[in-house]
């Protein structure tokens, strides 16, 4: 029997495909449908067929923490931050939920009417179960020699008409200047940013910077594999918060935070796979995280991570 994928590219049509997933050495391999974890050790690249496709659930269980060793373990996280003199890291968690596993594809389809500005994706396989998800973040976007870019970093929930704390600005702040001197070191053309503005991603906002920029040398699968993970995903400086997360974090992120997307030449969309869940048979287990400064409060992160989860909570308790 063969895998299943079905994504959506916002403003395009569904795409549903049987075919077999198969593990590249590098992300700079990929063509077509790309899909990786967060550190990128695991990618996959996938093989349409005409075989017919069948659903597939892993057997092993997340690690999950309930809210009162979530904030202990914030508590430290901030610590941590403060002690390394880290300006942002990402802590994440996994939250669960009973959910009919054979209700995925209905959950895709309900995904995609919900939120059509969002990239919308169902890949089911033997070599890592079922994974649904929406996400709102582009990591790399190429029309010829015209890429994309943006940073988003910084949440409330949507009906919140607050003004933006420091801590939001000084967040979504990191992450464009980080992407901009990346790009910089890649001597790529004019960089033009627009933003920081509110985004509105479903039951929550963000601070959003658009990047675009242009090169006649470089694609997009060069520009990802530098950019990725950038600190809206795990921190600044990179490699510390990296280190710290590996340390803090008792789960495997699997593909939460890792690119999902597609890849031709002179024309792709890679997105950093937010807001998404995996699927098995009796459970939905929702991967859920928010960037922490040493301003950071343990119970308003729990908040924000418990907003975030509406994105998918939301459509899945209604099927």
């Amino acid at each position: 029997m063969a895998d299943l994928l079905k994504y959506r590219i916002p403003t395009e049509i569904v795409i549903e495909q049987t075919g077999a997933f198969f593990e590249l050495n590098s992300l700079v391999e990929a063509e077509g449908f790309v899909l990786t974890d967060f550190n990128q050790t695991r990618i996959f690249g996938f093989k349409p067929n005409e075989e017919e496709g069948t659903i597939s659930f892993s057997s092993e269980v997340p690690f999950v923490i309930d809210e009162t060793t979530y904030l202990a373990q914030a508590a430290d996280f901030i610590q941590e931050i403060a002690t390394q003199k880290l300006s942002k890291a990402v802590f994440s968690r996994i939250k669960a939920i009973d959910f009919e596993g054979e209700k995925a594809l209905d959950l895709f389809n309900k995904l995609c009417e919900a939120y059509p500005s969002a990239f919308v994706y169902f890949v089911s396989s033997e070599l890592f179960g079922t994974w649904v998800g929406a996400t709102p973040e582009i990591l790399i976007e190429v029309d010829g020699s015209n890429f994309k870019t943006m940073s988003l970093a910084g949440t409330k929930k949507a009906a919140d008409e607050t003004p933006w704390r420091e801590k939001e600005t000084l967040e979504q702040a990191y992450v464009t200047d980080f992407i901009v001197n990346e790009l910089r070191e890649l001597n790529v053309g004019e960089i033009a940013q627009n933003g920081p503005y509110t985004f509105t991603a479903g039951p929550v906002k963000h601070l959003r910077t658009d990047v675009s920029f242009s090169s006649t040398e470089l694609n997009g699968l060069k520009i990802a594999q530098v950019l990725h993970p950038t600190p809206a995903v795990s921190g600044l400086p990179r490699k510390a918060a990296l280190k710290l997360i590996s340390s803090s974090e008792k789960h495997d992120r699997g593909f939460y935070t890792g690119c999902i997307g597609w890849v031709e030449e002179g024309k792709s969309r890679l997105f950093v796979n937010l807001r998404c869940c995996q699927i098995q048979e009796k459970k939905a287990y929702l991967y859920l995280g928010g960037g922490f400064t040493i301003d950071s409060n343990p119970k308003e992160e729990w908040e924000e991570t418990e907003n975030k989860s509406k994105t998918l909570l939301n459509i899945l308790q209604n099927l």
